[in-house]
């Protein structure tokens, strides 16, 4: 019971500092989107304010649509654009002062806002209004899976009064007033943003439904005393640490395997290059990529998994007599390689830099970088001969400061935006101002996870060079895209 109380509280800690975390993150984004437009002091809604808010957007995390008022009335928004009739903005629930620009924060809870873009979806949302722009927040964004608390709520408490802002209503009320056992519910206010505090609680009866496994533990520790609970603990670590032991043994190995998917100018329909995608399979079965990769991570094998994956792709495609050179082959590189240093070692790599490829080093985006420490390493591996792309551009850290300070050649467009085109949903909507980011930086453009003709004809339109997906070939073994390759009489 001691060690289920431990795991209880635990579990409330964790859900109590990931909602605050998610809090800080909306209401930085929130003063950095709206400080930065109004201090454009824009007095009309014309095209240069809409690319402005559109931008905005497009880096933004939990900010859905962006608005600008004239005299209380809403004008335009990100998603409609100008409108036809305006809008009347309704009182706030409570208004609170920015200590940075000392001007008020006009902020609203909306349980059922219809967005002008999507008139029948109803939203959960916030709206906040500083000067002449209001940010609609989701906040879907704290409703995560990760959180296993039956019941907790956001709010925000002035002097005299308190409000609901995400959640279940009612939640921070019977948390603080009313008596529940040891370790079932928690209050954590933000030290950061003061006035926004959670609350949680996961009754005892509930946490047990949910942990059957540990209520047996439980009733064994209580019966059969440490042996047998020594044994179980055994276990559970030996099973935590088996998909570690098979990815360490499988860089060893040889587990590791590389499938290749070609990339077609969607102008001339012609392959000009692949990218190298990795696979996993050892006696145990198969690992994929979402679960390999986040443990290479996390015990620290990057630079060995990519030194492993350029002695493979390099000496498996150079066998490839079909392949001309300037044929440009694509592997990702983990961010966190570039801060550590160990990309600069790529052009100490003589299969790399005598290869008759062009290499391009794609980049993902699911770390942050920091563009300082970059930039010195980007530019010494462009001197050496290497392409640099921004891998799934438009769904991690990109902004406009690392276009413009690093040294890419070419940008990939994360396929949820062309899966987006059909349905011509929100991120849909975004291409435009990527191409024109593609133009403004010189960069050639890469649309991943095309499916459809449909998808390619609006990507052409749009202006992208190059395409990547089912439409053209799933990946394949080596001896799989050598035999497409002569198909499409390379």
């Amino acid at each position: 019971m001691y060690f289920a109380a431990q795991k209880l509280g635990r579990q409330l800690a964790r859900d109590s500092n990931y909602i605050v975390q998610h809090i800080d993150a909306a209401a930085a984004e929130r003063r950095q989107i709206l400080m930065r437009l109004n201090n454009l002091k824009s007095n009309q809604c014309n095209s240069n304010t809409l690319i402005e808010m559109r931008r905005a957007l497009f880096d933004a995390q939990y900010v859905i649509d962006i608005g600008f008022f004239t005299d209380d009335q809403l004008v335009c928004t990100t998603g409609a654009g100008k409108l036809a009739r305006t809008i009347t903005d309704n009182p706030p629930d409570y208004i609170r002062t920015d200590t940075q620009t000392n001007t008020p924060v006009r902020v609203r809870y909306e349980p059922q806002l219809y967005l002008l873009l999507f008139t029948s979806r109803a939203m959960e949302v916030i709206i906040v209004r500083q000067g002449n722009y209001n940010l609609i927040i989701d906040t879907r964004a704290f409703n995560d899976k990760v959180i296993e608390s039956t019941q907790w709520q956001v709010i925000y408490k002035s002097t005299d009064k308190m409000f609901h802002l995400a959640g279940k209503n009612g939640t921070y009320e019977q948390v603080k007033n009313s008596a529940f056992l040891p370790y079932e519910s928690i209050i954590k206010c933000s030290t950061n943003n003061p006035g926004y505090c959670t609350a949680a609680k996961l009754p005892w009866s509930q946490f047990f439904a949910d942990n059957q496994f540990l209520l047996i533990i439980s009733l064994i520790l209580i019966s059969l005393a440490g042996v047998s609970s020594g044994l179980l603990v055994d276990y559970s670590l030996a099973a935590r640490r088996s998909t570690i032991t098979r990815v360490r043994k499988g860089l060893k190995k040889g587990s590791f395997y590389w499938t290749y998917q070609p990339i077609i100018c969607l102008r001339t329909g012609k392959v000009v290059g692949c990218e190298a995608l990795a696979r996993f399979e050892d006696k145990y079965g198969v690992l994929f990529p979402d679960q390999f990769i986040p443990i290479i991570r996390k015990a620290n094998l990057t630079w060995r998994f990519t030194q492993v994956m350029i002695d493979k792709v390099i000496k498996e495609l150079s066998t490839l007599e079909v392949l001309p050179s300037k044929f440009k082959i694509s592997i990702n590189i983990f961010p966190c390689d570039v801060e550590t240093g160990n990309v600069a070692l790529l052009k100490d790599i003589p299969v790399l830099t005598d290869s008759r490829f062009i290499i391009c080093l794609e980049i993902t985006e699911d770390e942050y970088l920091d563009s300082t420490v970059a930039h010195a390493h980007f530019k010494a591996l462009v001197e050496a001969g290497f392409n640099l792309s921004i891998d799934d551009f438009g769904t991690g850290y990109s902004n406009l400061k690392n276009l413009q300070n690093l040294s890419f050649h070419q940008l990939k467009i994360d396929r949820t935006f062309v899966q987006d085109i059909t349905t011509e949903g929100l991120k849909a909507s975004m291409i435009p101002n990527i191409m024109e980011l593609v133009r403004k930086f010189n960069y050639t453009c890469v649309a991943e996870g095309i499916e459809t003709n449909e998808q390619e004809a609006i990507l052409k339109l749009a202006g992208v060079h190059y395409g990547q997906g089912w439409k053209y070939a799933k990946p394949m073994a080596l001896y799989d895209f050598k035999t497409y390759l002569i198909s499409q009489k390379f």
